[in-house]
């Protein structure tokens, strides 16, 4: 009894080999060989001079004439730091990790402190700042390049 439930085995092996176009006399297709794609260093690294000068250009532009309003403040940022996450990818860091941060706070405030910590690779990851001000609010732009490999 087990020898049949073998031979239907191998019949049914025969056939669907013949059928993927291997043939019945074992021509079959030699395998594909692929490498890893990661890379350890990248090709082109993070200019933060470049992302500093769109974190200007974006928030001058955008802040020149602003007044600081509280309740409009976390759209504003959001949509300050979507429009320079967008720009500083135009500039294609591949393989880096884009985060950009936008702070706005009013100048009648008496103190205020931002920090920030990260795990990154010193030879690789790096970031770039501008802080703004005009007569009524202050805003601060930060973005992060972080190889991802």
């Amino acid at each position: 009894m087990a020898q049949v439930s073998v031979s239907k085995l191998s019949a049914s092996t025969q056939r669907s080999s013949e059928a993927r176009g291997g043939g019945p006399l074992g021509g079959s297709r030699p395998q594909a060989r692929y490498e890893c794609t990661y890379k350890m260093e990248p090709d082109k690294k993070f200019m933060s001079h470049r992302a500093g000068g769109i974190i200007e250009d974006v928030l001058q532009t955008e802040l020149r004439d602003a007044k600081y309003e509280p309740e409009r403040s976390q759209n504003l940022c959001r949509y300050l730091a979507d429009t320079i996450k967008n720009r500083v990818k135009e500039l294609e860091f591949s393989r880096y990790k884009i985060v950009a941060i936008v702070t706005i706070g009013s100048l009648d405030q008496n103190a205020s402190s931002y920090a920030s910590q990260c795990v990154w690779n010193e030879k690789y990851d790096t970031y770039a700042e501008f802080t703004f001000k005009n007569g009524s609010l202050y805003a601060l732009g930060t973005v992060y390049g972080i190889y991802q490999e």
